[in-house]
Formats: structure tokens, sequence, C-alpha cells
């Protein structure tokens, strides 16, 4: 299961894709073990999501979790309900969900998504606290949780929440390079420096990264290390929206 990086639709889209024999036509699988039948199920499920076809969607999520209950069927089949909007079912499912399979990380991610989407702060939080016990977890619920406090402006209490995700995972990227960005934009240049230059190290670069490294080395007056962090960039995700931003360069 890949790591998140944007949540939703496509989250699931991203990690569930599989080898399709149709889905064009009313076609069940042949009969096979019941393990493969029920990725057939879901492979063909999450074609039919990928067509917007939500009708032909639901039907084979259901016969994939009948067959053989997996949590990428019941994640596939919650995000289906919230893309038709019917939230009533997107959150029974999302419960199932977390109840049969509490490690699901992809699970927790999406279900924050659709709590934030539609203000469900205390309920945020309730989720949070359950996942104290595994740290990658809690961890993720944090970022979430200071994902959602960013898009409503509460910069405050999203930095709050990064905070404690780093005390789950000392180096997720997740928090560090939000804080990186909050710390820039307020003129704490070196303590942005710092955050993401543990992310490159520790964890690797990404797009994000290596965007953050050059504004912070330029603005600091680190020239050729801002030159290096924007080749690295172009050449390593040229296709990226943070190398596309910075073309003009």
């Amino acid at each position: 299961m890949k790591k998140i990086i944007t949540l939703g639709l496509g989250v699931i889209l991203m990690s569930l894709t599989g080898c399709i024999t149709s889905v064009d036509g009313y076609q069940r699988p042949k009969p096979k073990k019941a393990d493969i039948r029920a990725k057939s199920y879901l492979d063909l499920g999450v074609a039919y999501i990928q067509k917007g076809r939500y009708d032909l969607a639901e039907p084979r999520l259901r016969y994939s979790i009948e067959i053989q209950p997996s949590a990428d069927a019941y994640n596939a089949l919650a995000v289906l309900y919230e893309e038709k909007h019917e939230n009533a079912l997107a959150e029974e499912t999302y419960n199932t969900l977390l109840a049969q399979f509490p490690n699901y990380a992809l699970g927790y991610m999406n279900y924050y998504v659709f709590l934030c989407k539609y203000d469900r702060q205390s309920q945020i939080e309730t989720v949070a606290a359950k996942m104290q016990s595994n740290k990658l977890l809690a961890a993720l619920g944090q970022v979430a949780a200071g994902d959602c406090a960013v898009k409503k402006g509460q910069t405050g209490q999203a930095e709050q929440y990064y905070k404690r995700a780093l005390q789950y995972e000392p180096y997720s990227a997740g928090a560090l390079l939000p804080l990186a960005k909050i710390n820039y934009e307020r003129g704490f240049i070196e303590e942005a420096k710092k955050q993401v230059d543990l992310v490159n190290n520790q964890v690797g670069y990404s797009a994000k990264s290596l965007y953050l490294s050059f504004l912070i080395n330029r603005e600091l007056g680190h020239n050729m290390e801002a030159r290096n962090y924007l080749n690295e960039l172009r050449t390593r995700f040229s296709d990226s929206e943070e190398a596309k931003e910075l073309s003009g360069e």
C-alpha cells in the first residue's frame, strides 16, 4: 500500500489498481479460490470507480466483501459512498472498516479527510485518541488533523498537531515539511532549514522537500545550494507542480 500524498478517491486508486479482465460488460469472475475471486471483484469495482460508473462499482465491491472481507474493499466502498454523497453509508462503512481492520492506516487517513470535509473536529479528536497505542497510526492521525486545520486557516492549531506527530514519529515528513513551510512564512528561516534538512537526510527527497529547500536556501543567500536543489527538483520531479511553479527560475 503506497503512502498517502493526497487523500480521497485518488488515494484508493493509486493503491488498488490491478489486473482487470473487463469493465465494459457484466461478467463475474470465473470460480477461483476465495481470495483471488475477491480480488477480481475489487479490481473491477475500482476500475468502475475510475470510469465514474458508481452503479456498477458498488455491487462488485460488495461481492468482494461477501466472498472475503478486506480492508481495501471496505475502503473503496467507503470512498465510493463519499463520491455519491451518501454520507451516512460512508461513515458506517468507515466505522466497519476500522473496527475490523484497526491497523489499516489508509482507512484512518481517508476517514480523517471525510470528517474534516464536514467540519467534525470533535470526531477527529476521538479517532485520534483510539490510535495512540500505535505510533505510526498516531503520527498519521496528528498529521491528518494538522492538514485539516491548515485547510481551515488555523495555522496555530495545525502547528500543535504537527508537533504532536513528531512525538510519535520524529522523522515524519508529513509533519516536518508543513512545519518548515510555516516557519519559512513566519521568517524563522533557520528553523525551517533544520526541519527540511532532516527530511532530506533521513527520509529522502520529494518534490515538496526540494521546493522548500530551494526557497529556504535562496532566502538565506546560499545561492549555490539553492541552485543544486532546483536542479534536483527538475531532474527527479520534472512533472510536479513544484517544478512547474519554479520553471521561470
